[in-house]
């Protein structure tokens, strides 16, 4: 449901963005993707090189990237998807000084003689078109990310396949709750994210290994 008690200005527009005053997005998506980034690799290094034979199999692999040079398309796959950073960046901080708050994703206006007289035009967040509205954004969330992750899987899962299926499954049932959470609340899209988060972050460790050792 929306929040009764957000205040709003004359058009509609929240007082209030959701993001902190400090720090500001750069530094917070910045901090954020390096600190789930760095776990992401972590876990990717000690689960794939867990035993001798898992070490021999992965290397096996990756001397066949090698040999083919595709350890740039493996970087180029990382690189891809670490570039969508300063984009979403640009959005959050573009969000913050708009106040525009989740689920909505544009402000319209009503066009015509009158239409500077009116507030602007938002999405509806009670009741169950409320929650029509933010079913519909949780399926677009999933659909945003899908491409590059689904790419991640496929490249991972050349050099670890149990470890990438695993890390895919997590995924897809953390964007399950964090469907059905965001159906109630714009807050409720956080439930099961952020086991999510670091399986796709550890998913990106896999590729950025494999570029590497590809490369080296």
């Amino acid at each position: 449901m929306g929040n009764p008690e957000e205040e709003l200005d004359a058009k509609g527009i929240p007082l209030k963005s959701p993001y902190p005053e400090k720090p500001s997005v750069p530094v917070l998506y910045g901090v954020m993707t390096l600190i789930v980034g760095a776990i992401g690799l972590a876990i990717a290094y000690v689960t794939s090189y867990l035993t001798e034979a898992k070490q021999s199999a992965a290397d096996a692999k990756i001397s066949v990237l090698s040999e083919y040079d595709l350890g740039w398309l493996y970087l180029g796959v990382f690189v891809v998807k670490f570039l969508q950073l300063p984009i979403g960046i640009t959005l959050g901080a573009a969000r913050k000084a708009s106040k525009v708050n989740v689920p909505d994703q544009h402000v319209y206006k009503v066009m015509g003689a009158e239409g500077s007289k009116l507030g602007y035009v938002l999405m509806e967040t009670e009741g169950i078109h409320g929650e029509f509205n933010r079913a519909q954004r949780a399926l677009q969330n999933y659909n945003e990310q899908f491409p590059s992750i689904m790419m991640q899987y496929l490249a991972a899962s050349w050099v670890w396949p149990f470890e990438a299926f695993v890390c895919i499954a997590i995924f897809a049932i953390a964007s399950c709750l964090s469907a059905t959470g965001y159906v109630h609340s714009a807050k409720g899209r956080m439930k099961g994210r952020f086991f999510g988060y670091f399986a796709v972050a550890t998913l990106q460790g896999m590729v950025l290994i494999a570029a590497f050792k590809a490369l080296a």
